[in-house]
C-alpha cells in the first residue's frame, strides 16, 4: 500500500451522481441497451439483483414525484444517453417525463427478481421497431455493457469483470492505510474539498426547502448541527432532488455521512483547505475499506455503519486526535451500529444518517478523550481489522438471506 494506489482509489470510489445510484443503474443500462439497437420501444424485460430492486423501490427519481423501478427503466428509454454514466437522471425534463410515461403505457414490460444476485445487478432485454439488444450492469452502478444487438453476441469491455481492481483490503491493513495517509503531505487532497462540497450546498439547500420528511425543521431556524445538516441532504435526495451529491463506493448517503460533518466542522471552525482535504481522505478512504467487508449493495446500512466509521475518524483527525484516536473513533461506531439494518433506499435513510453521523461525532470526541472500547467487548477485536473480520463473518453467515426477507415483506 502507497500513496499513490490511495488516490488512485479515492478517485475511482468518490464520483459525482444524480439520484440514488440504484434507479441510475436501471436507468442507464435501459439506455444502453436502447441507444445500441434504435427504433421505438415495444417490450422490456428486466431482471434486477435483490439489492438493486430493494433500494430502487420506493426512493423518489430526480425530475419527478415519483418513485418505481419501472418508471427509472421508462426514463433511460426516452433518455437513451448510456454516455451520462452516473448523472442521467439530471438529463429528466418535463419532456423526457411525458415521453417515460407514454412508454409505460405502449409497452410490454416485465420485471423479476434474482434473489440469487446480492450485488449490483440489472439486465435488460428492449425489443423496439429496429429489433432488440441486450444491456447488462454488473458489479458496479456504472459498469454497463451491450451484451448484444439483433442476436449478435458483442465484445464486452464493461460489466462486472471491468469493475474489478484491487481492494483496500488486499493492499493492507487499516492500520498500514491510516499509517500511509498521516505521513502524506496534505496538499495533496485539497481536491477533494471542492468535489465533495456540493454535499454540503445539498444540505444547505435541504435544511431551507424540507423536501422528503423535512428533516431540516430540527434545526429550529438556528444554524444546524453537522447531523441535521448530513439528514437533511440525505431527506433532500431520498426524495428525488435534481441536484448532484458526491458518492463514495457507489453511495450518495455514504458520501454525504462521510463528508458533510467534516465540511461543516471545517466551516464552523475556520479549518483550512489542506488540512480538510486530508480529513475527508481519510473518512472517504475508511469508508471504502469498512465497506468492503459487506459488499457494495449488503443487509447492513453502509451510510451507518461503514461511512459513519470513516466520519468519525475524520472528525478525529480534524479535531486533532493521532492515528491511534481515528482508529478507536472508528472502532467504537463499528461497535455501536454494525447491526443497523439496510431495509431499502427511502426518505427514512435520513434517520439512519442522523443516527451515524451523531454517533459519529461522540465516538470521535470520545476517543480524543483517551476512550476505546476494550477488545473482547462483543465483537471488537484487538485491532480494527479482528473487528471487520468479525462483522464480515456475521454478515455473510449470519444476514445472508436477510435481504430476500426484507424484500418479501415489502412485496
Amino acid at each position: 500500500m502507497d500513496l499513490e494506489s490511495l488516490k488512485s482509489i479515492l478517485d475511482q470510489e468518490v464520483a459525482v451522481a444524480v439520484g440514488c445510484t440504484e434507479p441510475v443503474a436501471i436507468a442507464l443500462t435501459s439506455a444502453a441497451a436502447m441507444a445500441a439497437v434504435g427504433g421505438e420501444p415495444l417490450k422490456l424485460e428486466m431482471t434486477l439483483g435483490v439489492g438493486v430492486f430493494k433500494n430502487a423501490r420506493a426512493v423518489g427519481i430526480p425530475g419527478t414525484t415519483e418513485t418505481g423501478v419501472e418508471l427509472a427503466a421508462a426514463l433511460g428509454l426516452a433518455i437513451s444517453k448510456p454516455e451520462a454514466g452516473l448523472e442521467i437522471l439530471g438529463h429528466v425534463d418535463p419532456a423526457a417525463l411525458q415521453r417515460a410515461k407514454d412508454i409505460l403505457q405502449s409497452i410490454e414490460l416485465g420485471c423479476d427478481v434474482d434473489f440469487d444476485r446480492a450485488g449490483v445487478y440489472v439486465r435488460c432485454r428492449v425489443v423496439t421497431t429496429a429489433g432488440e439488444a441486450v444491456a447488462e450492469t454488473a458489479g458496479r452502478h456504472d459498469s454497463v455493457c451491450v451484451l448484444s444487438v439483433n442476436g449478435e453476441r458483442l465484445p464486452c469491455e464493461g460489466g462486472e469483470a471491468a469493475s474489478q481492481r484491487e481492494t483496500l483490503r488486499q493492499l493492507g491493513s487499516f492500520e498500514k492505510m491510516l499509517d500511509v495517509l498521516w505521513d502524506a503531505p496534505a496538499a495533496g487532497f485539497v481536491h477533494l474539498v471542492d468535489k465533495t462540497r456540493v454535499n454540503l450546498e445539498l444540505a444547505e439547500w435541504g435544511i431551507k426547502a424540507g423536501l422528503g420528511m423535512g428533516i431540516g425543521r430540527c434545526s429550529n431556524g438556528a444554524v444546524a448541527d453537522h447531523a441535521t445538516l448530513a439528514a437533511a441532504a440525505c431527506d433532500a435526495r431520498m426524495a428525488g432532488v435534481q441536484k448532484p451529491v458526491c458518492t463514495c463506493a457507489g453511495s450518495g448517503n455514504q458520501g454525504i455521512s462521510a463528508t458533510v460533518p467534516l465540511l461543516s466542522a471545517a466551516q464552523a471552525e475556520k479549518v483550512g483547505e489542506e488540512r480538510l482535504g486530508k480529513c475527508l481522505a481519510l473518512s472517504l478512504l475508511a469508508t471504502v475499506y469498512v465497506k468492503e467487508h459487506f459488499g457494495l449493495l449488503s443487509p447492513v446500512c453502509g451510510c451507518a455503519v461503514a461511512a459513519g466509521a470513516g466520519s468519525a475518524a475524520g472528525l478525529a483527525m480534524l479535531w486533532g486526535g493521532d492515528r491511534q484516536a481515528a482508529e478507536a473513533a472508528a472502532s467504537a461506531v463499528l461497535a455501536t451500529l454494525a447491526g443497523m439494518l439496510c431495509d431499502g433506499g427511502k426518505v427514512g435513510c435520513a434517520m439512519k444518517v442522523w443516527t451515524a453521523v451523531s454517533t459519529a461525532e461522540q465516538s470521535a470526541r470520545f476517543a480524543l478523550a483517551g476512550g476505546k472500547i476494550p477488545a473482547g467487548n462483543g465483537i471488537v477485536g484487538r485491532t480494527i481489522n479482528d473487528t471487520l473480520l468479525k462483522l464480515e463473518r456475521v454478515a455473510r453467515d449470519g444476514m445472508g438471506g436477510l435481504d430476500r426477507a426484507i424484500v418479501a415483506a415489502m412485496c
